[in-house]
């Protein structure tokens, strides 16, 4: 038990770094799926336009985190198998937050405070 207490606990912890990274990032356009984003290129000394194809692609720290749709968070928090915690801090919680959010800053949970989360829900995480 406690094996997989330990793991599961690893597990919350690397994805709450990626979390971290994300939150720290800022504010992005949000697009629909298989959409790509594609920067003007400057023309090239020859006033040639590089294709595309050509530009190097950017890595974002984002794309490793799992995402959830919202009708599969509500579904999970409305059948009790999740819980939706806001880690943007407190001033930002009582300004708004997502209805039945938990506040819990990333900050605590990057210091390993997981008190008051539930061990056997899922936890859904949001920022900014």
């Amino acid at each position: 038990m406690d094996k997989l207490n330990l793991l599961s606990r690893s597990a919350l912890v690397a994805l709450l770094a990626g979390l971290g990274t994300a939150c720290q990032q800022p504010t992005a356009t949000v697009m629909p799926p298989g959409a790509v984003a594609v920067a003007s290129p400057l023309p090239a000394a020859n006033g040639a336009i590089p294709s595309a194809a050509a530009a190097a692609p950017t890595q974002n720290p984002e794309d490793s985190i799992p995402r959830v749709r919202v009708e599969d968070a509500k579904a999970a928090l409305e059948s009790g198998k999740a819980i939706i915690i806001d880690v943007r801090g407190p001033e930002a919680y009582k300004t708004a937050h997502v209805k039945g959010a938990l506040e819990h800053a990333l900050a605590r949970l990057e210091q390993g405070d997981f008190k008051d989360l539930p061990k056997d829900k899922r936890i859904i995480a949001y920022c900014s």
